[in-house]
């Protein structure tokens, strides 16, 4: 195991005495230390390299060789050292320190009409989350109390780990090599280092906002008992359903049922939009399924230059429970057809004939 720099590591001179050496890496040992970090996968990593690098520059041959170019190993037993790691990482996590105190991201649905979701709109969620405890620093202990001898490394303020001829001496992260710490718990939070916060949070949802689309509220997730960071509010926008429109893309679709008679001999019927209603020509002939296009009454993004449109479905109507006049006048309409009356028809006839032979 070589480490590149293991003055850079360390944040040090290259002239910094042993004392010098020895606080930096108390320092980063702690704040790195696994127990310390239990939400960062990264950690261990950096916590490794810490030690070799203290490993190498504590010893004053190790030291010297590295300083003169031969670039050595924390000793040379890699597979001990690995072994040493190994150890450290799947000890005990001392008193106070549980799986889950890191910072954490929370989830939150927001559901919106698609009224808003066009224009953009500002809406208020409530927010229940974990925050630091700041009468005990996260810590769980009573501040007021006195501490005694650290349970964990017996008062020594360090925790010692040997296997074979490799060796490491760590400060202990249950009372930051102190040797002392306080067994009564904080009153303010019961020992658990946080405490539950209720908010109510402000959510801006931009324009043209798609479902399912997500919303970061930087640090409004759990806060780590440690250091007191704070996760993300990861806010999941739900668009409800529109009683008259569907959504494509920035287009709208808009089904517009006409009967018979409107479809056949044409008329101008009041669309509705999202901006108001919209006058359309419904010319004569008209077929069930075709489509009018109302250009720019779709959804615009912010900084769109061409928006969507909104797309008119026409569907033709079949009437129903007719009355006897309204079935004779059908039936007279019906013996009056020619087939230039129904085109299509004709022609689908045609075709069928010709498949049929």
């Amino acid at each position: 195991m070589k480490i590149a720099d293991p003055y850079a590591v360390l944040g040090v001179r290259r002239d910094a005495s042993p004392a010098e050496l020895r606080a930096a890496y108390r320092r980063l040992a702690l704040a790195h230390h696994p127990d310390r970090n239990p939400g960062d996968p990264g950690a261990g990593e950096r916590f490794k390299e810490v030690v070799l690098a203290y490993e190498v520059l504590r010893d004053p041959l190790r030291r010297s060789a590295h300083d003169a170019g031969k670039r050595p190993g924390p000793g040379g037993f890699d597979e001990q050292w690995e072994e040493i790691f190994a150890q450290i990482f799947r000890r005990a996590r001392p008193p106070g320190a549980r799986p889950g105190d890191g910072p954490r991201d929370l989830q939150a649905r927001l559901e919106i009409t698609l009224e808003e979701a066009a224009g953009g709109a500002a809406r208020e969620i409530a927010s229940s989350r974990w925050v630091r405890c700041e009468a005990c620093r996260g810590k769980g202990e009573d501040p007021a109390a006195q501490p005694a001898g650290c349970p964990l490394c017996k008062g020594t303020g360090e925790l010692k780990y040997q296997r074979g001829l490799a060796g490491v001496t760590i400060p202990c992260s249950a009372c930051e090599g102190r040797g002392r710490a306080v067994r009564e718990r904080c009153p303010s939070c019961g020992g658990e280092g946080r405490k539950r916060r209720e908010e109510r949070l402000r959510v801006q949802v931009p324009a043209c906002a798609e479902d399912g689309a997500h919303l970061k509220l930087r640090g409004k997730g759990d806060e780590g008992r440690a250091r007191g960071e704070a996760g993300d509010l990861v806010v999941t926008v739900a668009v409800r359903p529109h009683p008259l429109f569907k959504r494509e893309g920035l287009d709208l679709l808009f089904d517009l049922p006409v009967s018979f008679p409107q479809a056949a001999l044409g008329d101008e019927v009041a669309v509705p939009t999202l901006s108001g209603e919209v006058k359309v020509r419904i010319p004569a002939g008209t077929q069930s399924g075709r489509v009018f296009r109302l250009r720019g009454k779709g959804l615009c993004p912010p900084g769109t230059i061409r928006p969507g449109d909104q797309r008119v479905r026409v569907v033709v109507e079949t009437p129903t429970r007719l009355n006897e006049r309204q079935k004779k006048l059908l039936e007279e309409f019906q013996r009056l057809s020619s087939p230039s009356t129904n085109p299509r028809m004709r022609k689908f006839w045609e075709k069928v004939k010709g498949f049929l032979g």
